[in-house]
């Protein structure tokens, strides 16, 4: 069932016209000849008071509430087309839930059942055609697992540093951004489940470098409060970063510099920690009512960036759950462990204990 909205006026002539009673009114008035009595003096029109102009203000007020009136009406009737009626949670509303909440639910699709994904930012590969699934087997620059919860409606992330230390079948000891390289979305999963005490992946994204950098431009970029210089360069990833600090609305470069910047005493996890302010910076954005309108034509915007085993259908329901939830039922954390010490491995790595894994997963995801 849809709304249907005429775009024919409603006149005064027609309301007057349905209204019968009024008709016979009419039918049975005669006119009468008006008797004018000549032998009296004219009648003077009695002088009065000047009226008080409307102020300004007030005459700015009706318009605005006007144009609401307006504005509200074409909305309602724009929603009635997009949205279902039907796909709307009326009993949410009464019992309290937030109209934003089931517009953007009604929109993209309720969320059914839990999900845990394994999301990589990772490096395009420069000589793989763009969109293909080849370009996505570059390095992961970043790693989270995210576990969706409609029972709880909460989100829980954990950030996988890059450089974790982990034994990758056929390749050996390695870092596990190796992992996508070697044997692309597939083992990535394999290998971040076994080295996470088995833990169940439904589905997995892949978004490459542009992809970040394409979506914070399409929400008009991010606020995020820069707390110190930030300047680096590298050519061969094409990567320029030069910040000041101070709050500041990052573009999409800048958002892409700002969160892989890692040349400082913090390393990678102050890089983790800058992700997870673009990632909360974008879901603040993502919540406001204008954008979500534009959802469905930004995910189309983003396809080409995006390699991911997830539906059209359930990346919406997915989105418009994660920009319903409240800020404090999102649980970041950060996968524990230790930096390698100087001269232990060819390599620096990530070094983590079966008591840090067991303390990042248990009763946290599920396992298998």
């Amino acid at each position: 069932m849809e709304w249907c909205v005429t775009n024919r006026p409603i006149t005064a002539s027609k309301i007057r016209s349905a209204d019968s009673s009024y008709r016979r009114s009419l039918t049975n008035i005669s006119p009468e000849p008006m008797q004018i009595d000549r032998s009296q003096p004219p009648i003077t029109p009695p002088i009065t008071e000047s009226r008080t102009p409307i102020p300004y203000a007030k005459i700015g007020a009706r318009i605005a509430f006007t144009l609401s009136l307006l504005v509200s009406v074409g909305a309602g009737a724009f929603l009635g087309r997009v949205i279902p009626i039907n796909a709307i949670d009326w009993a949410g509303l009464v019992t309290g839930r937030k109209p934003t909440e089931v517009l953007m639910e009604g929109l993209g699709g309720k969320l059914e059942q839990p999900y845990q994904i394994l999301v990589m930012g990772v490096d395009r590969v420069a000589d793989a055609p763009v969109g293909s699934a080849d370009s996505f087997n570059g390095r992961s620059d970043s790693m989270f697992l995210v576990r969706l919860d409609p029972s709880d409606r909460a989100i829980k992330i954990l950030s996988i540093p890059r450089d974790t230390q982990v034994p990758i079948p056929n390749y050996g000891v390695t870092k596990i951004n190796a992992a996508n390289v070697y044997g692309g979305a597939k083992l990535a999963q394999e290998v971040v489940s076994g080295t996470l005490n088995g833990v169940e992946i439904d589905r997995y994204v892949r978004v490459d470098t542009s992809g970040l950098i394409s979506l914070v431009d399409a929400v008009g970029g991010i606020e995020v409060d820069v707390p110190k210089r930030m300047k680096y360069t590298d050519h061969t990833q094409k990567l320029y970063i030069d910040l000041y600090p101070g709050i500041q609305t990052l573009n999409g470069l800048q958002a892409e510099g700002f969160s892989r910047f890692r040349y400082d005493e913090d390393g990678d996890i102050g890089r983790i920690k800058r992700q997870q302010i673009v990632l909360k910076a974008i879901k603040d954005k993502l919540a406001n009512p204008s954008v979500v309108l534009h959802l469905p034509s930004l995910l189309n915007t983003l396809q080409r960036h995006i390699d991911s085993s997830l539906s059209f259908d359930e990346m919406m329901a997915i989105a418009t759950f994660a920009m319903s939830i409240k800020s404090e039922n999102i649980q970041v954390s950060k996968l524990s462990g230790r930096p390698s010490y100087p001269n232990e491995f060819r390599y620096s790595y990530w070094i983590t204990s079966p008591e840090d894994i067991d303390e990042a997963i248990a009763g946290k995801f599920q396992t298998k």
